[in-house]
């Protein structure tokens, strides 16, 4: 009864939600153009260096381990020392050490967003800090992948939504 009504009230308001898009009857403003909250996808959260990934997020097959791996994030080279800015603002949840990425920066980016830069060094935020877009987070330090099949330094960067590490199948 209840979904019923629900159902009915969203159809007669005229929003159909599709993969992430918001689909309005002809003539009416979205809740953006209104000042309501923005629907985020993966795409509002590009990294912050640019060029061809040395490994991108998802599976892959280890040949040292001989089976396939779940990776979270991407990787991308970047000189030692390069100073990594954030590209979406939001709020430090954690900066510090880890032990598979040398030191990493987490910050929520809100509507349960968060972002991880890893392999870090010369960490410039503490936890609790708010960020702004293009802000300095740190520098790129040596820290080799666990399994030694990247040996260059580089930018672990991942993308959450809530619990899910979020892969481009592009």
């Amino acid at each position: 009864m209840w979904g019923l009504k629900i159902l009915s009230a969203v159809l007669s308001a005229g929003l159909i939600l599709f993969g992430g898009s918001v689909l309005l009857a002809e003539g009416q403003e979205s809740s953006a153009a209104k000042g309501g909250p923005v629907l985020k996808t993966l795409e509002d959260f590009p990294s912050p260096i640019q060029g061809k990934p040395l490994r991108v997020a998802g599976e892959y097959y280890s040949e040292e381990l001989e089976t396939t791996l779940f990776h979270p994030g991407t990787d991308y080279a970047q000189a030692e020392g390069a100073v990594i800015r954030v590209k979406h603002a939001g709020r430090v949840t954690y900066a510090g050490p880890d032990p598979f990425l040398g030191h990493k920066v987490e910050v929520d980016c809100g509507e349960d967003w968060s972002v991880i830069y890893g392999g870090l060094k010369n960490l410039r935020v503490k936890e609790g800090d708010w960020l702004d877009v293009d802000q300095a987070i740190g520098q790129i330090g040596y820290y080799p992948d666990i399994f030694g099949t990247i040996e260059q330094t580089h930018l672990h960067y991942e993308v959450r939504h809530g619990d899910l590490v979020q892969v481009d199948i592009n």
